[in-house]
């Protein structure tokens, strides 16, 4: 998995553009659903006080868990949890992050997803979201997934661009002004948005 995210993402300046937004600090704890192979959750431990990481993935989590010990990173809790079940944080947390993963939801339980997250954030608190959204104004989507798809084959490869247009005909990704509408439904307030291709990277206040 890191392997081939390597090939579509710069996963070390997503988690420093990450610590930016969030503004995490040595007072900060972080919440990371859906944390994968860890990168971006150790990452930003080395600035927060605490990051609690969670995936719904054994696997994930054991492979997580053996990253950590390997680079010696102490303050970071790994628990199983997704948006809906499982793990929850002791306390509101200063920051949530979660990439590539709100998409494996349907629309209505993404609007309760958001709503959780929000409930676990401080007053002040904010949500760092990447995913898959689609552009609401576009004239022409045969055109735009043609491109799109083709961008990704020319710079990752075949392999990758093959599981966009499976993502594309099997996955839960929305319109972008669903999703925004989804955040000011659960009281999370549009910071800031940056598009590239398919994926929207979202800031949200509490």
């Amino acid at each position: 998995y890191d392997e081939r995210m390597g090939r579509l993402r710069d996963v070390q300046k997503e988690a420093g553009e990450i610590r930016a937004a969030l503004a995490v600090s040595a007072d900060s704890t972080v919440w990371e659903i859906g944390t994968g192979t860890v990168e971006c959750a150790l990452a930003l431990a080395v600035a927060a006080q605490h990051v609690y990481a969670s995936d719904v993935s054994p696997a994930m989590l054991d492979y997580a868990r053996q990253k950590a010990r390997q680079r010696n990173i102490v303050n970071v809790t790994f628990a199983d949890g997704g948006f809906l079940s499982g793990f929850r944080p002791p306390h509101p947390v200063n920051g949530i992050v979660t990439q590539l993963a709100l998409h494996h939801l349907p629309d209505f339980w993404k609007s309760r997803a958001l709503a959780a997250i929000a409930s676990c954030l401080q007053p002040a608190g904010r949500l760092y979201l990447r995913d898959v959204v689609f552009p609401s104004a576009t004239a022409d989507y045969d055109a735009f997934f043609r491109t799109t798809i083709e961008a990704v084959r020319a710079s990752a490869g075949a392999e990758i661009a093959e599981q966009i247009v499976r993502h594309i005909k099997t996955e839960f990704s929305t319109l972008d002004w669903i999703l925004e509408e989804m955040f000011a439904r659960a009281g999370l307030k549009l910071i800031e948005k940056h598009t590239e291709g398919f994926l929207s990277a979202y800031v949200c206040g509490k």
